[in-house]
């Protein structure tokens, strides 16, 4: 079960009547949507020492919840909140030294803020320092560090703590090796609903899709860090079980060389894999490795079966290509085209 969060209760017995009574209409007029009212309310009750209303406070000026977002009136209250030992106030407080919202940015103290909230169990913060302590985030690599803050929040069934505890056991860092518990934590991230697990399961089972979207979500760091590398693993796992997005995203990642070098050839043979596949997408951006290595002809012979396969895009390039090019080489790329359709992709060069 999820540990409730540690509120100090010193600041609600402390309160006057009057503050609570402040509080609960605040609370009341924020449930119908009178931010007016409900800030007036919450800052009378703020000034009194309430730490829930300073924290509440501190969310409505960082949301703009009546207009234009105040940082540096978010951090005043959010940091007399966390001062008072308000665990959630404390991690927000962190955040913004991190992002260097309504004060300098700060990562020393962000860090000392996140630890805080993190020691007062507030298990969002024990996971985003588990993590940060596993990926070498702002500070050196520490794995013992990692698996004490994880298991912490992985107690507290946090979804991206039981995911990264995982991948610990998973690849033995820090901690014996041990497949069955890694993937005990991978189910149990899974039924929180947590995709990059849920995909993992399936994809380390085979599945293609599964596959293509773990790498997806590394290549643009949905829900993960971003990782080239374990994109491109994830990539050509499901390009070689025919994946045909996959095969298309591994031509762009050796065409752009991100996280590997730069490598046309390659972002060719990945290309005309998903081109077969009649991926128009593919087939138009095959075409633009072409016209990269000067060869016009092929150029127009995959950017014309891109458009007849409605790629809109790929019109426009063809009229393009078509003034560099004599009429003969015209006639030969068209010639080209037919053969390859006429063989369903498997003659096409």
């Amino acid at each position: 079960m999820k540990k409730p969060l540690l509120i100090p209760f010193v600041s609600i017995l402390q309160l006057s009547t009057f503050t609570l009574a402040d509080f609960n209409k605040g609370s009341d007029a924020y449930q119908r949507g009178d931010y007016a009212t409900a800030m007036k309310e919450w800052t009378l009750a703020a000034d009194e020492g309430n730490s829930r209303a300073q924290y509440l406070l501190g969310l409505m000026y960082f949301h703009g919840k009546r207009g234009t977002p105040d940082y540096e009136a978010a951090f005043k209250w959010l940091k007399l909140a966390a001062d008072q030992g308000f665990a959630t106030a404390q991690f927000n407080i962190g955040n913004m030294y991190e992002q260097g919202l309504g004060v300098p940015r700060n990562i020393e103290a962000a860090f000392k803020w996140y630890e805080s909230a993190a020691s007062n169990g507030y298990g969002i913060a024990q996971a985003h320092l588990g993590i940060a302590y596993y990926e070498g985030i702002h500070f050196q690599q520490e794995y013992r560090a990692a698996l004490k803050w994880l298991r912490l929040a992985a107690n507290q069934r946090n979804d991206r703590a039981l995911f990264t505890l995982g991948l610990m056991y998973y690849q033995g860092k820090g901690i014996s090796q041990d497949y069955k518990t890694a993937f005990d934590l991978f189910n149990q991230a899974a039924e929180q609903g947590y995709a990059p697990a849920q995909f993992r399961l399936a994809a380390e089972q085979g599945d293609n899709e599964s596959q293509f979207k773990m790498g997806l979500m590394y290549e643009h760091g949905f829900n993960v860090e971003q990782d080239y590398s374990a994109a491109l693993a994830w990539y050509r796992l499901a390009a070689d079980h025919g994946h045909v997005m996959a095969q298309n995203n591994l031509g762009s990642v050796f065409r752009e060389g991100r996280g590997v070098p730069r490598d046309d050839q390659t972002a060719i043979k990945w290309y005309r894999q998903a081109a077969s596949q009649k991926l128009a997408e593919a087939q138009y951006n095959l075409a633009s490795m072409y016209i990269t290595l000067q060869d016009p002809i092929r150029a127009h012979m995959w950017w014309n079966i891109a458009a007849s396969n409605g790629y809109k895009d790929a019109l426009s390039k063809l009229d393009m290509v078509e003034r560099k090019m004599t009429p003969e080489e015209i006639v030969r790329s068209q010639k080209l085209a037919r053969i390859c359709l006429a063989k369903d992709y498997h003659y096409c060069d």
